[in-house]
């Protein structure tokens, strides 16, 4: 990744002084409409309106939580390059609490989702329970979460404490509450560096550990005699493909709506270009890892999940999917251009994001429509979208409003890593 002289510049506080009218609008109108269509799936056919609600919440999880943990990942390995990018990634943990509460409602909805309910499967009680399924989804996602937080907190706390005497009305109090204890720039700027050094790694770890879970508890169990030890890698590596390419499209929405597109620099969306590319390879990686073992295998038992997904009417659904998340954009970015092009790489990111839609999708429905003749695919589903888009939305959005979008605080390894001596606790402000 590339460490520009850019870097060096004296970055501005650049926010959202309010929540745009339009972007509050569309957020309200998208929940309004998600939730009428859904109640009217609910009150038609209940089994489909929450097999349309866990899709989707498969979906809107997955890029929040991905485009997270691309700011939990820089972190780790101190990436210089991402600095105007890394804050807009993480603004999506506003989402996840929401995620958190949206999890709730399908454990008691469990006799429309699970059909082990109905049909327990011999030798697996002891893990497929719904008293056990909750706790294990509740702490691990819940844990999640909560460090989820924490990093934030811990990422935005030096911005804060700089300038929370700038700000007034509810901000001012919330800054306040954020920054207390404040002990000085310098301090603060070094404690944040040591807090988020250790916290990230663990976070990455409790990442993979919480979405192996869903992966086998939402997915996985729908077909209660199948199984992949790939499966919970394969779902969460797609969230972070997913989260990559909405922070993409975000970052290019900010920059523009906010005129800091200059900050952003071609080599930064290369860098970023570089990271969907290569996950987009790796997707197909473990797509093809998965598919392989269960082909040569010759096993009835684990060749089931793929052939419900691979013939009619589910099979032209699968096509799109690979050709969305592989095809389309591992040849559309194979040169330098279309990664360092902002409009040229949100277009695939589009597609991407388009392709882990139906993908997730993909996960849940043919478990539950074994011999369907018809694709199951319609207002039920894409309708349901718009009430968690609205919530997702919303959340950034509030985000936005309240905390700077660009890091004005840069961490001491970063700043040796662009050449610069320091001195131990010296801040951005005194270079």
């Amino acid at each position: 990744m590339a460490h520009g002289s850019h870097e060096a510049r004296e970055v501005p506080f650049v926010r959202y002084d309010k929540m745009p009218a339009g972007m509050r609008a569309a957020a309200l109108g998208m929940i309004a409409v998600g939730v009428i269509l859904w109640i009217v799936a609910l009150l038609t056919n209940a089994d489909r309106a929450w097999h349309a609600y866990l899709a989707n919440w498969l979906f809107f999880t997955s890029i929040a939580a991905g485009a997270f943990m691309l700011s939990v990942i820089v972190t780790i390995t101190k990436g210089v390059w991402s600095r105007p990018i890394r804050r807009i990634a993480l603004s999506f943990v506003a989402f996840l609490p929401i995620a958190f509460v949206l999890m709730v409602p399908m454990f008691f909805a469990a006799d429309h989702i699970f059909p082990w309910l109905h049909e327990p499967v011999a030798g697996k009680e002891a893990y497929l329970n719904m008293p056990f399924l909750i706790v294990r989804n509740v702490v691990l996602f819940g844990l999640f979460v909560w460090m989820a937080t924490i990093f934030a907190r811990t990422a935005l706390r030096p911005d804060v404490g700089a300038v929370r005497s700038k700000m007034s009305g509810n901000v001012a109090a919330l800054y306040e509450r954020l920054s207390g204890g404040w002990r000085g720039q310098a301090a603060e700027e070094l404690q944040g560096h040591r807090r988020l050094a250790r916290l990230a790694p663990a976070l990455a770890l409790v990442y993979a550990a919480a979405f192996s879970v869903i992966a086998w508890d939402f997915v996985m169990s729908l077909e209660p005699h199948w199984f992949s030890t790939l499966l919970g890698p394969y779902l969460f590596m797609g969230a972070i493909l997913g989260g990559f390419s909405a922070t993409s499209l975000l970052t290019r929405a900010y920059s523009r709506g906010l005129h800091f597109e200059d900050r952003i620099a071609p080599q930064q969306w290369h860098d970023l270009g570089k990271l969907m590319f290569g996950f987009v390879v790796f997707w197909a990686y473990l797509f093809f890892s998965q598919f392989i073992v269960i082909w040569y295998g010759m096993l009835p038992m684990e060749q089931s999940f793929v052939i419900h997904r691979f013939t009619a009417p589910f099979s032209l659904i699968s096509k799109i999917v690979f050709a969305c998340l592989f095809v389309i954009p591992f040849f559309g970015m194979l040169g330098v251009t279309p990664k360092r092009t902002p409009r040229t790489q949100n277009i695939f990111a589009g597609i991407i994001l388009v392709g882990l839609w139906l993908e997730r999708w993909l996960l849940v429905y043919p478990s539950h429509n074994i011999g369907a003749e018809s694709l199951p695919l319609g207002w039920q589903e894409i309708g349901t979208a718009p009430l968690f888009a609205g919530l997702l939305l919303l959340s950034l959005g509030w985000f936005a409003s309240r905390f700077p979008l660009l890091q004005i605080w840069e961490p001491q390894s970063e700043i040796e890593l662009r050449g610069v001596p320091v001195e131990v606790g010296e801040t951005v402000a005194a270079r």
